[in-house]
Protein backbone atom coordinates (compact mmCIF):
# COMPACT_ATOMS: atom_id res chain seq x y z
CA UNK A 1 0.00 0.00 0.00
CA UNK A 2 2.77 2.51 0.70
CA UNK A 3 4.66 1.78 -1.98
CA UNK A 4 1.86 2.46 -4.32
CA UNK A 5 0.87 5.85 -2.57
CA UNK A 6 4.70 6.66 -3.36
CA UNK A 7 4.41 5.82 -6.95
CA UNK A 8 0.98 7.96 -6.93
CA UNK A 9 2.45 10.88 -5.51
CA UNK A 10 5.59 10.56 -7.50
CA UNK A 11 3.38 10.31 -10.74
CA UNK A 12 1.20 13.20 -9.51
CA UNK A 13 4.14 15.57 -9.14
CA UNK A 14 5.62 14.10 -12.91
CA UNK A 15 2.11 15.15 -14.50
CA UNK A 16 1.89 18.81 -12.87
CA UNK A 17 5.99 19.36 -13.46
CA UNK A 18 5.23 18.56 -17.15
CA UNK A 19 2.00 20.70 -16.77
CA UNK A 20 3.62 23.75 -15.62
CA UNK A 21 6.53 22.91 -18.05
CA UNK A 22 3.91 22.91 -21.32
CA UNK A 23 2.37 26.18 -19.90
CA UNK A 24 5.61 28.10 -19.80
CA UNK A 25 6.39 26.68 -23.66
CA UNK A 26 2.85 27.88 -24.67
CA UNK A 27 3.60 31.28 -23.66
CA UNK A 28 6.28 33.05 -25.93
CA UNK A 29 9.32 34.89 -25.00
CA UNK A 30 8.34 38.12 -27.48
CA UNK A 31 4.85 39.56 -28.48
CA UNK A 32 3.27 37.69 -31.12
CA UNK A 33 1.16 40.84 -31.99
CA UNK A 34 3.58 43.61 -31.66
CA UNK A 35 3.36 46.43 -34.23
CA UNK A 36 0.29 45.36 -35.68
CA UNK A 37 -2.27 47.93 -36.07
CA UNK A 38 -5.05 45.62 -35.48
CA UNK A 39 -3.92 44.26 -32.02
CA UNK A 40 -2.82 47.51 -31.15
CA UNK A 41 -6.57 48.88 -31.74
CA UNK A 42 -7.78 45.86 -30.14
CA UNK A 43 -5.27 46.25 -26.44
CA UNK A 44 -6.35 50.10 -26.37
CA UNK A 45 -9.98 49.21 -25.77
CA UNK A 46 -9.18 46.18 -23.62
CA UNK A 47 -6.77 48.64 -21.68
CA UNK A 48 -9.30 51.51 -21.35
CA UNK A 49 -11.71 49.05 -19.74
CA UNK A 50 -9.83 47.26 -17.84
CA UNK A 51 -6.62 49.07 -17.00
CA UNK A 52 -7.79 52.84 -17.07
CA UNK A 53 -9.26 53.22 -14.02
CA UNK A 54 -6.17 52.59 -12.28
CA UNK A 55 -3.35 53.65 -14.67
CA UNK A 56 -5.49 56.29 -16.14
CA UNK A 57 -7.09 56.36 -19.35
CA UNK A 58 -4.24 58.25 -20.82
CA UNK A 59 -1.86 55.56 -19.20
CA UNK A 60 0.27 58.53 -17.17
CA UNK A 61 -0.80 57.43 -14.02
CA UNK A 62 -3.89 57.86 -11.94
CA UNK A 63 -4.27 55.10 -8.76
CA UNK A 64 -1.37 53.03 -10.41
CA UNK A 65 1.75 54.11 -12.11
CA UNK A 66 2.77 56.08 -15.51
CA UNK A 67 2.87 53.39 -17.97
CA UNK A 68 4.40 55.83 -20.92
CA UNK A 69 7.45 56.56 -19.04
CA UNK A 70 9.39 52.98 -20.07
CA UNK A 71 9.74 52.50 -16.24
CA UNK A 72 9.37 49.45 -15.82
CA UNK A 73 9.32 48.44 -12.12
CA UNK A 74 8.58 44.94 -12.49
CA UNK A 75 10.95 44.15 -15.79
CA UNK A 76 9.80 45.30 -19.35
CA UNK A 77 10.54 42.57 -21.28
CA UNK A 78 7.50 41.80 -23.27
CA UNK A 79 7.43 37.98 -20.98
CA UNK A 80 8.12 39.81 -17.72
CA UNK A 81 5.08 42.40 -18.42
CA UNK A 82 2.71 39.35 -19.96
CA UNK A 83 3.62 37.67 -16.34
CA UNK A 84 3.14 41.29 -14.34
CA UNK A 85 -0.17 41.63 -16.29
CA UNK A 86 -1.20 37.75 -16.22
CA UNK A 87 -0.56 37.43 -12.88
CA UNK A 88 -0.13 41.27 -10.77
CA UNK A 89 2.30 41.66 -7.88
CA UNK A 90 1.95 40.31 -4.55
CA UNK A 91 1.92 42.94 -2.13
CA UNK A 92 0.96 45.48 -4.04
CA UNK A 93 -2.23 47.06 -5.62
CA UNK A 94 -1.89 44.82 -8.77
CA UNK A 95 -4.16 42.65 -9.27
CA UNK A 96 -3.79 39.28 -11.08
CA UNK A 97 -5.94 39.01 -14.86
CA UNK A 98 -6.37 35.55 -15.10
CA UNK A 99 -9.18 35.92 -16.82
CA UNK A 100 -7.90 37.84 -19.57
CA UNK A 101 -7.24 35.72 -22.72
CA UNK A 102 -3.17 35.17 -23.96
CA UNK A 103 -3.96 37.10 -27.21
CA UNK A 104 -6.01 39.68 -24.77
CA UNK A 105 -2.74 40.54 -23.24
CA UNK A 106 -0.17 40.89 -25.92
CA UNK A 107 -2.61 43.14 -27.21
CA UNK A 108 -2.50 45.57 -24.19
CA UNK A 109 1.20 45.00 -24.15
CA UNK A 110 1.34 45.75 -28.33
CA UNK A 111 -1.10 49.04 -27.45
CA UNK A 112 1.28 50.15 -24.34
CA UNK A 113 4.65 49.82 -26.29
CA UNK A 114 3.33 52.42 -28.46
CA UNK A 115 2.63 54.85 -25.40
CA UNK A 116 6.87 55.27 -24.75
CA UNK A 117 7.86 59.06 -25.30
CA UNK A 118 10.24 59.70 -27.97
CA UNK A 119 13.42 59.78 -26.58
CA UNK A 120 12.68 58.34 -23.03
CA UNK A 121 10.72 59.99 -20.24
CA UNK A 122 11.97 63.60 -19.53
CA UNK A 123 14.21 63.89 -16.17
CA UNK A 124 12.16 64.27 -12.99
CA UNK A 125 12.18 67.81 -11.52
CA UNK A 126 12.96 68.93 -7.72
CA UNK A 127 15.69 68.04 -5.53
CA UNK A 128 15.56 64.67 -3.48
CA UNK A 129 17.20 65.74 -0.46
CA UNK A 130 15.69 68.77 0.50
CA UNK A 131 12.01 66.73 -0.41
CA UNK A 132 13.27 63.75 2.35
CA UNK A 133 13.66 66.79 4.53
CA UNK A 134 10.51 68.18 4.55
CA UNK A 135 8.89 65.23 4.67
CA UNK A 136 10.21 64.46 8.03
CA UNK A 137 10.48 67.84 9.39
CA UNK A 138 7.70 68.14 11.82
CA UNK A 139 6.85 71.74 11.11
CA UNK A 140 6.47 71.75 7.45
CA UNK A 141 5.52 68.74 5.36
CA UNK A 142 5.25 66.14 8.63
CA UNK A 143 4.54 63.15 6.56
CA UNK A 144 6.82 60.97 8.59
CA UNK A 145 3.97 61.50 11.42
CA UNK A 146 0.94 59.17 10.03
CA UNK A 147 2.93 57.62 7.06
CA UNK A 148 5.68 55.18 7.38
CA UNK A 149 9.25 54.36 5.12
CA UNK A 150 11.40 51.65 5.90
CA UNK A 151 10.06 50.78 9.26
CA UNK A 152 10.26 55.04 10.45
CA UNK A 153 7.64 56.61 10.85
CA UNK A 154 3.32 56.24 11.84
CA UNK A 155 1.04 53.28 10.67
CA UNK A 156 -2.58 56.09 10.18
CA UNK A 157 -1.56 56.54 6.69
CA UNK A 158 -0.33 54.05 3.89
CA UNK A 159 3.24 52.83 3.64
CA UNK A 160 5.22 54.47 1.52
CA UNK A 161 8.53 52.43 1.24
CA UNK A 162 7.98 51.80 -2.14
CA UNK A 163 5.27 54.53 -3.32
CA UNK A 164 7.81 55.83 -5.92
CA UNK A 165 7.30 52.43 -7.86
CA UNK A 166 3.40 52.55 -7.77
CA UNK A 167 2.18 56.21 -8.37
CA UNK A 168 3.26 58.58 -11.05
CA UNK A 169 4.07 62.45 -10.61
CA UNK A 170 0.97 63.69 -11.27
CA UNK A 171 -0.83 61.09 -8.60
CA UNK A 172 1.81 61.72 -6.29
CA UNK A 173 1.11 65.49 -6.33
CA UNK A 174 -2.23 65.29 -6.60
CA UNK A 175 -2.32 62.80 -3.62
CA UNK A 176 -0.76 65.70 -1.41
CA UNK A 177 -2.79 68.55 -2.64
CA UNK A 178 -6.09 66.70 -2.84
CA UNK A 179 -6.01 63.14 -0.77
CA UNK A 180 -9.59 62.76 -0.43
CA UNK A 181 -9.98 62.59 -4.23
CA UNK A 182 -9.09 59.27 -4.03
CA UNK A 183 -8.78 57.09 -0.55
CA UNK A 184 -6.48 53.88 -1.05
CA UNK A 185 -8.21 50.73 0.09
CA UNK A 186 -7.95 49.97 3.48
CA UNK A 187 -7.98 53.58 4.97
CA UNK A 188 -11.59 54.45 4.35
CA UNK A 189 -12.62 57.24 6.98
CA UNK A 190 -15.43 56.04 9.33
CA UNK A 191 -17.31 57.73 12.04
CA UNK A 192 -19.03 56.38 15.38
CA UNK A 193 -21.26 58.92 17.27
CA UNK A 194 -21.72 58.03 20.87
CA UNK A 195 -24.84 57.99 23.01
CA UNK A 196 -23.44 61.16 25.05
CA UNK A 197 -23.12 63.54 21.96
CA UNK A 198 -19.41 62.45 20.56
CA UNK A 199 -17.87 61.56 17.21
CA UNK A 200 -15.22 59.87 17.11
CA UNK A 201 -13.32 59.34 13.25
CA UNK A 202 -10.66 57.36 12.52
CA UNK A 203 -9.66 54.52 9.97
CA UNK A 204 -11.80 51.32 9.61
CA UNK A 205 -9.85 48.70 10.53
CA UNK A 206 -12.24 45.99 10.69
CA UNK A 207 -16.38 46.06 10.78
CA UNK A 208 -18.75 43.34 11.24
CA UNK A 209 -21.93 42.98 12.09
CA UNK A 210 -22.47 43.33 15.77
CA UNK A 211 -19.00 45.70 16.30
CA UNK A 212 -16.54 48.31 14.67
CA UNK A 213 -12.70 48.89 15.21
CA UNK A 214 -11.42 52.40 14.18
CA UNK A 215 -7.36 53.58 14.30
CA UNK A 216 -7.98 57.20 15.51
CA UNK A 217 -5.77 59.86 14.40
CA UNK A 218 -3.33 59.21 17.57
CA UNK A 219 -2.97 55.56 16.47
CA UNK A 220 -5.19 54.30 19.18
CA UNK A 221 -7.14 51.62 18.92
CA UNK A 222 -10.66 51.54 19.60
CA UNK A 223 -13.96 49.02 19.55
CA UNK A 224 -17.15 49.49 19.50
CA UNK A 225 -20.35 47.60 19.94
CA UNK A 226 -23.12 48.54 17.41
CA UNK A 227 -25.63 48.45 19.83
CA UNK A 228 -23.65 50.70 22.49
CA UNK A 229 -23.46 53.06 19.93
CA UNK A 230 -26.00 56.08 18.52
CA UNK A 231 -24.92 55.74 14.59
CA UNK A 232 -21.66 54.63 12.53
CA UNK A 233 -21.36 56.35 9.12
CA UNK A 234 -18.85 55.71 6.84
CA UNK A 235 -17.42 59.01 5.04
CA UNK A 236 -16.21 57.77 1.53
CA UNK A 237 -15.31 61.54 0.34
CA UNK A 238 -13.16 62.63 3.87
CA UNK A 239 -9.64 61.70 4.02
CA UNK A 240 -7.73 61.63 7.48
CA UNK A 241 -5.04 63.46 5.76
CA UNK A 242 -4.98 67.06 5.31
CA UNK A 243 -4.93 68.76 2.31
CA UNK A 244 -1.57 70.36 1.29
CA UNK A 245 -2.27 73.93 -0.32
CA UNK A 246 -0.05 76.33 -1.49
CA UNK A 247 -0.21 78.12 1.90
CA UNK A 248 1.19 74.88 3.74
CA UNK A 249 3.63 73.82 1.04
CA UNK A 250 4.94 75.79 -2.48
CA UNK A 251 4.80 74.43 -5.34
CA UNK A 252 8.65 73.89 -5.35
CA UNK A 253 8.30 72.56 -1.83
CA UNK A 254 5.88 69.56 -3.34
CA UNK A 255 7.84 69.36 -6.13
CA UNK A 256 11.02 68.42 -3.78
CA UNK A 257 8.79 66.02 -1.44
CA UNK A 258 7.67 64.00 -4.71
CA UNK A 259 11.00 64.05 -6.19
CA UNK A 260 12.07 62.06 -3.21
CA UNK A 261 8.89 59.68 -3.25
CA UNK A 262 9.68 58.47 -6.29
CA UNK A 263 13.07 57.57 -5.44
CA UNK A 264 11.68 55.02 -2.58
CA UNK A 265 11.22 52.07 -4.38
CA UNK A 266 12.22 49.21 -1.75
CA UNK A 267 10.07 45.74 -1.11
Amino acid sequence: MTIRIAIACCAGLLAASVAVAASTAQTPATNPLAGKAEAIDGGKNIYRGRCGVCHGIDAKGYRGSDLTSGDWVHGGSDAQLFKTIQSGVTGTEMPGNGNMSNDEIWMVIAYLRTLAAPGGAAPERGDAGRGEQLFWAKDQGNCGQCHMVRDRGGRLGPNLTRVGAARSVSALEREIRKPAEVIPVGFETVSVATRDGKTIRGLRKNEDTFSVQIMTGSEDILSFMKSDVKDVTAEPERSLMPAYGPERLSEAEVTDIVRYLRTLRGR
